[in-house]
């Protein structure tokens, strides 16, 4: 009565070689197939001749081996095609009565059903970690592709940039410029600037997100920061479209100076080119942290956006990519701080926080990962 529901159950799983593999791949498959079909069915021949010296529980585990060993090296259908036919064999040669696919007993039943229950819980675990070998596999590879992305960035780009740059600044300090070709100079030069920023953000976030990036902390005082950030925007600063505030009792903080006028550095470009005139930067003690925050008169990020603001290549105009908030964002967290962006009619404030320690003369500089316990 079951010999029909068996042959139906084999031929089906016979029939389930995979037809979307080509060329050699396809003759793989069918090898698998019919190795197992072959080792099986030696096996079960073996046991059969054995059989009298053999426990039951001895022959399960010889079948389990094999489907184990099934799913590890082949295709999660030829481990179920496994799991069936060592049912098969195991039902027609070695339980009782022999050369018949009817049991004595629904109970000698158990065994060879535990090989489809494991052939088919092996199965999917094998597919399961071949994927997670391959996903692995196409993330090292777009590690790979990141590395080279970089130094072509950090060396194919930046050269001739400085060259340009250079070629500006020397232009500029010609005094036979007109007003017209001076002015064009300029905006060459400012843009310039901001490309150089933009390649130097990419480094960072790409430094960022491998937990390459190094701190190089030190006592610092923050309105030489914001003097130098200023100092990018000499027209906007002399025309009082930007300008700064500065506590005189701010204490020494200590922070990567380099890092932290990058942050600003993004805050202060964001501004001015996304905002409203003036822009303000103001730097102050609150409690145990020293705020450092840029404020303009624009009416700020609309309030469907304001949940990616940090998030890398979120950007809410055609003018950016997205990268400068979530440079600022990673720089900041690097140092224990936080950043946050507050919104009201006619305002628009971006805050950086930096945790702040009573100063003490060691006299060294420290160098630190940036996610070493931060």
């Amino acid at each position: 009565m079951l010999c029909p529901v068996y042959c139906a159950m084999l031929v089906s799983l016979l029939m389930r070689v995979p037809t979307n593999f080509s060329g050699r791949w396809r003759v793989r498959v069918v090898w698998q197939y019919a190795t197992i079909f072959v080792v099986v069915l030696g096996l079960t021949l073996a046991l059969y001749a054995i059989r009298p010296y053999l426990a039951d529980a001895n022959v399960s585990l010889l079948y389990l081996l094999v489907v184990l060993f099934c799913a590890a090296v082949t295709q999660p259908g030829v481990t179920l095609f496994c799991g069936v036919w060592s049912f098969l064999c195991y039902d027609f040669l070695l339980i009782p009565p022999a050369f018949a696919l009817q049991p004595e007993s629904p109970l000698q039943l158990l065994d060879p059903l535990t090989f489809l229950v494991v052939a088919l819980v092996a199965g999917a675990l094998a597919e399961r970690s071949r994927q997670h070998a391959s996903l692995i596999a196409v993330y090292r590879e777009a590690e790979q592709f990141r590395a080279t992305l970089l130094h072509l960035v950090s060396h194919n780009l930046r050269t001739p940039l400085a060259v340009i740059k250079t070629a500006l600044t020397s232009l500029l300090d010609m005094p036979t410029l007109s007003g017209e070709s001076r002015q064009l100079l300029l905006d060459a030069n400012q843009e310039a600037d901001h490309l150089n920023r933009l390649i130097n953000n990419v480094l960072r976030l790409s430094r960022l997100e491998a937990h390459a990036l190094q701190l190089h902390e030190d006592w610092n005082a923050l309105d030489e920061v914001i003097s130098v950030v200023l100092a990018r925007w000499p027209r906007a600063t002399s025309d009082g479209v930007l300008s700064a505030r500065v506590s005189p009792t701010l204490p020494l903080v200590r922070f990567d100076f380099d890092l932290i006028e990058a942050a600003l550095t993004n805050l202060v470009d964001n501004a001015l080119r996304h905002g409203h005139p003036p822009v303000q930067v103001t730097a102050q003690k609150c409690a145990d942290e020293i705020w450092i925050s840029v404020q303009d008169a624009g009416p700020g990020v609309p309030e469907p956006d304001r949940a990616r603001l940090f998030t890398r290549f979120s950007s809410t105009t055609s003018k950016g990519i997205g990268l400068g908030l979530a440079v600022c964002k990673g720089l900041i967290e690097a140092h224990g701080g936080r950043v946050w962006a507050e919104f009201s009619p006619g305002q628009t404030r971006f805050t950086l926080a930096l945790p702040f320690k009573p100063y003490s003369d060691d006299g060294a500089t420290h160098d630190s990962p940036a996610d070493s316990g931060r």
